[in-house]
């Protein structure tokens, strides 16, 4: 009978090495940019339904919303490349 734990151990181990570090690292790059993103857009949109709400700046407000759906495209095509 052969030992299981033995095989599991080197198949772990062979598994280890072949891990793709660098497409976990570009992963990882693409969640920390998303969360990014999403905090910036959720500021801006806090601030312009503060304008539309509370400052009465409708126009203000809609300016901010607008940037801010054009903010991520344009940061896509005029940001630098990876």
């Amino acid at each position: 009978m052969r030992d299981e734990t033995v095989i599991d151990l080197q198949e772990a181990e062979e598994m280890h090495e072949a891990m793709d570090y660098a497409q976990h690292e570009r992963t990882w790059e693409g969640i920390t940019t998303m969360v990014k993103w999403a905090i910036i857009e959720l500021a801006l949109l806090v601030l312009a339904l503060f304008c539309f709400i509370q400052a009465g700046q409708p126009v203000l407000g809609g300016l901010l919303i607008a940037f801010g759906l054009l903010l991520i495209p344009g940061s896509m095509l005029f940001g630098k490349r990876g």
